[in-house]
């Protein structure tokens, strides 16, 4: 028997004349620059470029998220980057760790390394800011939860910094009940010469007394009823436990017209317990045959990553060159499995049907273990203002060996993927530009889900492309437009009548997205985004009639509008905001017959800036779902989950 355990509680300087060209190429192609910290001025939608997504700190705006982008998650498929180096995440970051996110899709894309399909994260780390700081935070969260955050980056020596972040959240959950977490993150930067940069960060998660809400299953093409929200009608004894831990370094060394960059990156997550509520076959009244508790313990998700690059730059301020060797990697091992899946039978989504804790008694853990190594080579040409090429191409050797120790089955697969992608824009005028590009990729596939016969199994690897096409219109100096269309395709995964996760045909995203952005007026700024999708899948079990013609969770339409109006011409210490979003119906089940129907939100907020002494302060309050929306979040095995309600949150931030 297996019980749930404890929490485990010569220096190269260059010259002037060899740095120009560096900083001018850097400025053409746009090198990831360090982000400032979270401090009382920043603000999500005042610094957006576009509205394809972007973060900072607990601030976001944007049609997609680091898990949505185009109908896919990017996370999942591996296409993610810190400070603009390859890694391989097993989870989000550590939030004090990272400070902020962008989604680099369309136009964003242009002239970055190796861009793929499924677009690409890339996160801003702390500790690589450059503004010095002490920021405190206090929040009141959602439904009373309390947050605390502290952020420290603060000079010790000559070019050398020190950085410290934490966080303590007493979180109560919009589906009842609630979880404590706590955040702890650490990182030097060096600056051993102008342009150079040398780093090392920790960071660790841990979150537990998670009580699991339900996941809801239909039996046929109808909605569950309407639940009331904030009841908990899980199991008490359903307490997930689980941490995760991200370190590193990084190096960014230009030497004349080269540059070398460097990152290497260790990932962990830790299940000590899980749970999945199940509540298969629910019935029209909000009662199901079979619930079922999936309980897991001792699991383990673990990467090594990164990737070493060398730039050379050359040309002329009117003509530039830019030459990339990049070589990536990854390895890594994943203890899943040994699942108990306790049948509680006839139960009901209406009021609290609490059972007794169990014994736990867990199976034997399965492995999975795998490799990547990729070479690339990358080549850009530029002439600003005028127009700009990328190619680029990269080789890969891939490996992937699952053990089922239960089935006594070894499976393994060898791969050596070619991706390849090739990428340009042209300015037609001197406010119009267009773009556009195709990209092959190698993706990874999300793990099979909890009600999936083999569940936490992960396949192969996959291949996937796409192609986009668009344009950017400056409709001023300080609005921009940009539009454009795209189709991504590759193999889609989902749950068979066997309920074995596996390939079931090919999917495809083609899409129209617009972006909005900018100011109209001194201190009123507009992020506007819309997003057309549509998601088909083909192959067989379509033509058979068995699976229907679109992927469960797929949308046709999303809408964002955010507007900040900060008064006095955007000189006065207040200012109001406020944030729609609208999506079409989301497709419900494997057969297509069941649909979510249509969801609108809105929010309101301000913020107001004062001083204290010599400490700069924010009270910033929103009013989230303001008309109190109820609709259903459906997963992509089918899962249903009541949206959040109308929440009312306050934050305190102080630069001291």
């Amino acid at each position: 028997m297996h019980q749930f355990p404890r929490p485990r509680a010569r220096r190269l300087r260059p010259t002037v004349r060899d740095t120009w060209l560096v900083a001018a190429v850097a400025a053409v192609f746009g090198d990831a620059q360090p982000v400032i910290a979270q401090r009382v001025d920043d603000n999500a939608a005042t610094s957006a470029g576009d509205a394809f997504g972007q973060a900072i700190g607990n601030e976001r705006v944007g049609l997609y998220t680091v898990d949505d982008v185009r109908g896919f998650n990017p996370v999942d498929a591996g296409n993610t980057r810190i400070d603009g180096l390859y890694f391989a995440p097993v989870d989000r970051p550590p939030n004090r760790l990272i400070r902020g996110s962008k989604v680099r899709v369309g136009i964003s894309a242009q002239g970055y390394p190796f861009p793929a399909p499924t677009g690409i994260v890339d996160y801003d780390l702390s500790v690589s800011a450059q503004a010095d700081q002490v920021t405190l935070g206090f929040e009141r969260a959602q439904f009373g939860s309390r947050v605390l955050n502290l952020d420290v980056l603060q000079p010790v020596a000559e070019g050398l910094k020190v950085y410290l972040g934490g966080t303590i959240r007493r979180q109560n959950r919009h589906e009842g009940g609630s979880f404590k977490s706590y955040i702890a993150s650490g990182g030097l930067s060096w600056e051993p010469y102008a342009g150079a940069r040398l780093a090392a960060f920790y960071g660790r998660t841990r979150t537990y007394d998670d009580e699991a809400a339900p996941s809801i299953f239909p039996g046929g093409d109808y909605l569950p009823p309407q639940i009331q929200r904030r009841a908990m009608i899980g199991q008490s004894w359903s307490k997930r436990d689980n941490t995760q831990e991200l370190m590193g370094a990084l190096a960014r060394l230009p030497f004349g017209k080269w540059t070398f960059e460097a990152g290497l990156f260790r990932a962990e997550r830790r299940f000590d317990a899980n749970f999945t509520d199940l509540f298969a076959g629910m019935r029209p009244d909000g009662t199901t045959p079979n619930r079922i508790m999936v309980a897991d313990a001792n699991n383990l998700d673990r990467t090594l990553s990164g990737e070493a690059r060398l730039t050379r730059t050359f040309g002329t301020s009117s003509l530039a060159h830019r030459l990339i060797v990049s070589f990536r990697g990854r390895t890594g091992n994943r203890r899943f499995g040994g699942v108990q899946r306790i049948a509680l039978g006839e139960s009901s989504l209406n009021f609290a049907d609490e059972r007794p804790r169990p014994v736990f008694a867990f199976g034997p853990d399965d492995t999975d273990a795998y490799g990547q190594a990729t070479l690339g080579l990358g080549y850009t040409l530029t002439a600003p203002g005028r127009f700009l090429f990328d190619i680029g191409i990269s080789g890969s050797r891939y490996r992937k060996t699952l053990t089922f120790v239960s089935a006594g089955l070894v499976t393994s697969v060898r791969d050596r993927p070619v991706m390849g992608s090739m990428t340009g824009s042209l300015n037609l005028t001197p406010t119009l530009a267009i773009y556009g590009g195709h990209v092959r990729g190698f993706e990874e596939v999300a793990v099979a889900p909890a009600n999936a016969a083999n569940r936490g199994a992960v396949p192969p690897a996959i291949r996937t492309q796409q192609t986009d096409l668009g344009l950017r219109y400056a409709v001023t100096p300080a609005l921009s437009l940009v539009a454009g269309v795209f189709t991504i395709t590759k193999p889609y995964y989902n749950l068979d009548e066997q309920a074995n996760y596996r390939e079931l045909g090919s999917s495809s995203n083609r899409g129209v997205e617009m972006s909005l952005t900018g100011s109209v007026r001194p201190g009123l700024t507009l992020v506007l985004g819309n997003v057309l999708l549509d998601s088909r899948i083909s192959g067989e079990l379509v033509d058979s009639g068995r699976i229907g013609l679109r992927p469960i969770g797929s949308i046709r339409r999303r809408s964002i509008a955010t507007i900040d109006w900060r008064l006095g011409g955007g000189k006065s210490p207040l200012s109001l905001d406020l944030a729609a979003e609208s999506f079409s119906a989301r497709i419900g089940n494997i057969g297509n017959g069941l649909s979510a129907p249509p969801r609108e939100t809105i929010d309101l907020g301000l913020r107001y800036r004062f001083s204290v002494a010599k400490a700069k302060g924010l009270l910033r309050l929103q009013v989230a779902n303001v008309l109190d929306d109820y609709g259903w979040q459906v997963a992509a095995n089918g899962a249903f989950q009541y949206s959040t309600g109308r929440r009312f949150l306050a934050e305190l931030r102080f630069d001291l």
